[in-house]
């Protein structure tokens, strides 16, 4: 029997700190973050500050069709303006090495690095070119001449998989992407026995990450290797995909992700703005920048999956699930990358908070010509947690039980194991949906009248706390590694490949060395993820970071600990739990003659150690049934986060206007590592699912136009719409997690549009099913019930859709 990476990092438990020895995880706001000053005194290094002698400039050419053959290119107007340096075209790099997203499934990798044949959306790279500054290289981007031969446009995911529908990769396939089933248990019975049925409609939008910085890449190419600076949110993942897409071993290239402006999951995949200046560096013998414009941002990368629900659920009379079936279906958008995971997360996203051991499920993500779909915050959950949580208000007013006791008769409990295989561990959700309710004042709801233009309410949701995919094909599986080494002069460097992108993680990882080694936050190095110096990380998504990325670091700083106290223990006579780091000092406690210094502590095993220093590593791989992605079953993630929010809000009954007037937001993030930075992204996620429910929307013509792609034309919330917010963190400690920590980043986002539109729902008397809920949407909604008295709105077109989809094709 294959032995388990917990099993073999066993040894290094006995010298862990106790829970009530530690001086900075848990303890409030015990530290600040390491990379605090270098952002505030603006001295931090983004992608666009580097800098480098005789550096060139990229811009690309992009089309004006959402569909279209591309006939000719002519570089001729462009080639005759001073300055320019090159040009290059899809030929230029190696054929069938398109890009992608997890390496498992590159053969469905399908974004050339620039197209060679075809278009599949506006802003679709067909060339690039190269000059000695940016004004010039923009000028003569616009010199290049594209013949076009235009195709049908398909915009509709519906109208996409049927037969007739113009192929947009692959002739007879529907143009379908991937498809994704899960069933357990006996629904068809269940819905047959059930009291209570139902089956409803709702609808998401589609929107922009719309991060500060803009996506960029720096390159040189020297000796043989591409040194490439880029936003990215996985370094080594874009080493893999830039290395494919260049045709040349990954020695070859190297990738330092510098501090990144947010990510939210737009910058996980790869994209021609990388791949061009590497071919161009390569070609003039100059580094190359290219740095992305802010409609080219919200055209060319990715946004978050507009999704159509059908959803039905059976109940008994006292309000206990019995089955559920859904049908989810995401406009994928012109290509897969990061996107073809959207499927699997929204039906594993479906299957709790609550537990229903009968379901009957499927997810479809076809192509169409909109911009890609790909990940967002909240990956699925946001979009899947507002249509099923504004279902099971609908249920609870169907069957005439209050919404907080429907969710409580239902709500997953520690421990629990759902229909599909995924094992729950530690869950406070009970304590989170009970907190939020008494803080928001549910037991006096009553004193707003449903119509009234008050209401409040409340919203549940579950997250994965860190996934155990690793995206490239990796030993054990493995998802993240962390080298820390012990020097003699008293401090410890953390060589960490773990991808900040502004969360904080590089300050945990630091916290967690600290913690350990009895050393102050300062006396401890943080080498930033380089895929030369740092090692194997597989980069900031899924909530990973802190369990996966920091269960890695405390095993690597367990790993040294123990080598070093191993050492004293042999030349004190004592065991090496016996011994204690704390104030930087190494001694047993009341024992002055064993009390040294960190310094002498180090000293003296390299003495002892012929001048080798003490390192340690550590890594991080999730002990799950690997054939989860392709079987979907099995459990998906070493832990899962529970959440649960509570809105009260002010329609304007005249204009249709929402005021939110108060928030309350209950997180189950295990052990707060530091509850400043976990009130931190709770805020910054409340901001966001405000956007999503209230404020954000692409907008397209007919021809797949992006008409919004601007900060000042795209509305989403700022300072001045924010709420009043109250976090109450339920702590438990998880057993499997760093310190007892779990996730805080993205499941905090994923109840915030639900409460929101029930407590909107309430406040007009309406069912709004589709989002966004803007002042229109609801004004036309309560005119359109003065006329004839219709109640539900949003998403009324569904029905049909879903009915006269075609069948799944037989899976391969």
């Amino acid at each position: 029997m294959a032995i388990k990476s917990k099993e073999y990092y066993a040894e290094i438990e006995s010298v862990y700190k106790k829970p009530e020895d530690y001086e900075l995880a848990g303890k409030g706001n015990a530290y600040v973050r390491i990379d605090a000053e270098a952002k505030v005194t603006g001295r931090a290094v983004y992608t666009d500050d580097v800098d480098l002698p005789g550096m060139y400039y990229c811009k690309l050419v992009h089309s004006p069709y959402a569909h279209a053959l591309i006939k000719s290119i002519d570089f001729t107007e462009a080639l005759r303006l001073p300055g320019v340096k090159g040009v290059l075209t899809g030929r230029d790099f190696p054929e069938g090495h398109n890009l992608g997203n997890p390496e498992a499934f590159k053969e469905l990798a399908d974004k050339e690095p620039l197209c060679r044949k075809k278009v599949r959306m506006i802003g679709d790279e067909v060339a690039a070119v190269c000059a000695v500054t940016e004004d010039i290289a923009a000028e003569a981007a616009a010199l290049v001449k594209v013949e076009y031969e235009p195709l049908p446009v398909v915009l509709d995911p519906f109208d996409s998989m049927q037969p007739e529908a113009e192929p947009i990769h692959y002739p007879g396939t529907n143009n379908l992407s991937i498809f994704t089933t899960m069933r357990a248990g006996e629904p068809d019975k269940a819905f047959a026995e059930a009291y209570y049925t139902d089956r409803h409609y709702y609808k998401t939008q589609e929107m922009v990450h719309a991060a500060i910085e803009p996506h960029g890449a720096a390159a040189k190419y020297e000796n043989g290797e591409w040194t490439v600076w880029t936003t990215t949110q996985g370094a080594y993942v874009s080493r893999f995909w830039i290395a494919w897409g260049l045709g040349v071993p990954e020695s070859q290239v190297r990738v330092i992700k510098p501090m990144v402006g947010g990510g939210f999951g737009g910058k996980l995949d790869v994209f021609a703005h990388e791949l061009c200046p590497c071919k161009f560096a390569q070609m003039t013998g100059h580094p190359v920048k290219c740095v992305l414009k802010r409609d080219e941002v919200f055209t060319c990368t990715r946004t978050r999956h507009p999704i159509s629900f059908e959803i039905e659920s059976a109940f008994t009379k006292e309000g206990k699930m019995l089955a559920k079936r859904c049908k989810h279906i995401l406009d994928g958008g012109a290509y897969g990358g990061s996107g073809i995971a959207a499927n699997t997360l929204s039906l594993i996203c479906a299957t709790f908070p609550y537990k229903v051991e009968n379901i009957d499920m499927t997810a479809r993500r076809p192509y169409t010509n909109h911009p890609a779909s790909g990940a967002m915050r909240g990956y699925s959950a946001c979009q899947v947690h507002f249509a099923h949580e504004i279902h099971m208000d609908e249920v609870a007013n169907a069957l005439g039980i209050d919404p907080l006791e429907l969710r409580r008769k239902n709500e997953i409990t520690p421990y629990y194991t759902g229909p599909t295989g995924l094992e729950f561990t530690s869950c406070k959700f009970d304590e989170c949906l009970v907190a939020c309710a008494d803080a928001i004042g549910w037991a006096e709801r009553d004193k707003y009248p449903i119509g009234s233009g008050e209401a409040v309410g409340l919203s549940g949701s579950g997250f994965m706390s860190g996934t155990g995919f690793p995206v490239l094909v990796t030993p054990h599986y493995c998802s993240a590694s962390t080298i820390v080494r012990l020097n003699r002069e008293g401090y410890a460097v953390v060589f960490c490949g773990a991808n900040d992108i502004g969360q904080g993680c590089d300050t945990v990882m630091t916290m967690i060395v600290a913690e350990e080694l009895g050393l102050r936050m300062d006396e401890v190095k943080l080498v930033q993820s380089d895929t030369t110096t740092t090692p194997w990380d597989a980069g900031s998504f899924g909530s990973r970071v802190t369990f996966l990325g920091g269960n890695a670091c405390r095993r690597a700083v367990g790993d040294a600990k123990l080598k070093l106290l191993s050492h004293w223990a042999e030349e004190w006579g004592c065991k090496p739990s016996d011994i204690k780091m704390k104030d930087h000092r190494v001694f047993i406690e009341g024992d002055a003659e064993k009390n040294i210094s960190y310094n002498e502590a180090c000293f003296g095993y390299e003495e002892r150690n012929f001048g080798r220093c003490v390192a340690g590593v550590g890594s991080f791989a999730h002990e799950g049934d690997k054939d989860i992605y392709v079987k979907n079953v099995g459990n998906y993630a070493p832990a899962y986060s529970f959440s649960a929010s509570a809105a009260k809000v002010k329609v304007d009954m005249e204009t249709g206007g929402v005021e939110l007037e108060d928030f309350v937001f209950g997180h189950d993030c295990g052990r707060a590592l530091n509850i400043r930075a976990v009130e931190g992204q709770i805020e910054g996620s409340v901001l966001l699912g405000l956007g999503f429910s209230c404020f954000e929307e692409c907008v397209y013509s007919k021809e797949g136009k992006h008409l919004n792609p601007s900060f000042r034309d795209y509305r989403f919330p700022t300072a001045l719409d924010m709420p009043p917010i109250k976090t109450i963190i339920c702590s438990e400690a998880d057993p499997e997690g760093p310190m007892g920590a779990k996730e805080a980043g993205e499941g905090s986002t994923a109840p915030v549009g639900s409460a929101i539109g029930n407590a909107v729902n309430y406040a007009t008397g309406l069912t709004l099913r589709e989002l966004p809920i803007t002042p229109e949407r609801i004004w036309r909604a309560l005119k359109e019930r003065e006329r004839t008295g219709k109640t539900a709105f949003g998403a009324e077109d569904l029905r049909d859709k879903f009915n006269n989809m075609p069948p799944l094709p037989e899976r391969k």
